[in-house]
């Protein structure tokens, strides 16, 4: 079991094409963040990369939580207390709980063969995962190769394919294929050692509906807003594909929703997308809610939410939520997503969000305040990589999926690969 028995508490580039197929960006106009300028990308950060990286390996020794009976530590909040993990001198804070051992969870961003496709079939055709087993195969074996060990793949996006709806917009199930093509995402991973964090929704499920061949993309903001459809989407479309995979230890965690802030109306310091059909953080609270319950009452997995940048890292909080009269959202583990954009934003003394440096490269996970660990769930890693994941590392994150291995930027995938090797007993997950 992953799950630990808890209370917790750029921009998302999950763009897509009107066929349903990624696009590659290089220079392109901001339609998903508050940004309205024609915004150039560069790989080239300025990261701090004078950290030297440590090479120890050994048997975790940080462990001070409680063992279940599967041997799973159970409370992700004590680990690695000691500030060392297989030898290796860690932040406190940085690793979680696997299979009864600490780890800095190193993976990467699929995030998708076909935006919206892999899981299910629609209008279009049927072109999920367990129609293309040998490619998405290849790209789990060049993810092995580069001693990656976690992989973040959206599900439903969008909601152009994998769920059925009513006439009026309430999800009645899972449409055809979506079980078949998990579990064939499943022995893709398991037989390559890697482990699975599925992305049930993207923000673009709120964005304003469009129709293009019989498929409607996004309109989905209703599901959200109106109690009896959010029932309905957590309990014939959540709950079952949950339970089927209730105890597959190859998932180790599922994420409610990728950066859910582009698509919120009132958060503090709010910046929804202009395209987006925002919904109040209220009924996104109810809704992240009840699908986080949910993964806790069915399944052995953690549950996450990808917000978009530290700059709302508190609106995801225990505290947060108390203050404004929400239910907590019981999080296992924070993630967070840098961009270069963020380079020399912060917060200081933000009455609601607090202080705090955009960049996860400046700014210390320790400072923070959180509760549970952090994961830095999308950044770019082109080059660089073995510097890149050091400065992370250093100021104490639990894990790094850059984006990503097959849309948008490359991966430094010889980089990866030298940290991975370098740093093996703190990222080398329990085999599957």
């Amino acid at each position: 079991m992953h799950r630990q028995v808890l209370v917790l508490g750029l921009l998302g580039l999950a763009c897509q094409l009107d066929d349903g197929f990624e696009t590659t960006i290089d220079s392109f106009v901001d339609t998903t963040s508050s940004m309205t300028t024609t915004t150039t990308w560069s790989t080239t950060t300025t990261w701090d990369t004078t950290i030297t990286p440590t090479t120890g390996v050994g048997t975790s020794t940080s462990s001070t939580g409680t063992t279940s009976s599967t041997g799973t530590t159970n409370d992700p909040s004590t680990s690695s207390s000691s500030g060392t993990t297989g030898g290796q001198d860690v932040p406190p804070g940085s690793t979680i709980p696997v299979g009864g051992g600490d780890y800095f969870l190193l993976g990467a961003n699929y995030p998708w063969l076909n935006y919206g496709g892999d899981f299910g079939a629609n209008s279009w055709g049927t072109y999920g995962v367990h129609t293309k087993q040998a490619e998405v195969g290849a790209h789990f074996d060049a993810m092995q190769g580069d001693g990656l060990r976690v992989a973040r793949w959206f599900v439903f996006t969008d909601g152009r394919a994998g769920i059925s709806f009513a006439g009026d917009g309430t999800p009645t199930g899972l449409g055809e294929h979506v079980l078949g093509d998990m579990q064939e995402a499943v022995a893709i991973a398991r037989a390559r050692g890697i482990y699975l964090v599925p992305v049930l929704l993207d923000f673009h499920w709120m964005f304003w509906s469009q129709q293009n061949n019989g498929v409607q993309t996004g309109g989905r903001s209703g599901t959200l807003k109106d109690p009896a459809k959010r029932a309905a989407l957590v309990d014939a479309v959540i709950v079952p594909l949950l339970q089927a995979f209730a105890d597959e230890p190859a998932i180790l965690a599922w994420e409610i929703m990728n950066e859910p802030e582009w698509s919120i109306s009132d958060l503090p310091a709010a910046s929804p997308d202009g395209g987006a059909d925002a919904v109040p953080l209220a009924d996104f609270y109810a809704f992240a809610a009840e699908v986080a319950d949910a993964v806790h009452a069915h399944t052995s997995a953690y549950v996450t939410l990808g917000s978009a940048s530290l700059k709302w890292y508190r609106v995801w909080t225990p505290e947060f939520a108390a203050a404004h009269g929400l239910p907590p959202l019981g999080l296992d583990f924070y993630q967070t997503h840098y961009y270069p954009w963020m380079d020399g934003q912060m917060w200081n003394g933000d009455p609601e969000l607090g202080t705090v440096q955009f960049s996860p490269t400046v700014q210390k996970y320790a400072d923070l305040g959180l509760d549970r660990p952090m994961v830095v769930g999308e950044f770019i890693a082109s080059d660089q990589a073995a510097a890149r994941l050091d400065v992370l590392l250093a100021n104490g994150y639990a894990g790094a999926w850059p984006w990503s291995v097959t849309s948008d930027y490359s991966l430094d995938g010889a980089g990866m690969k030298m940290w991975a090797d370098a740093h093996a007993a703190l990222v080398g997950l329990p085999p599957l």
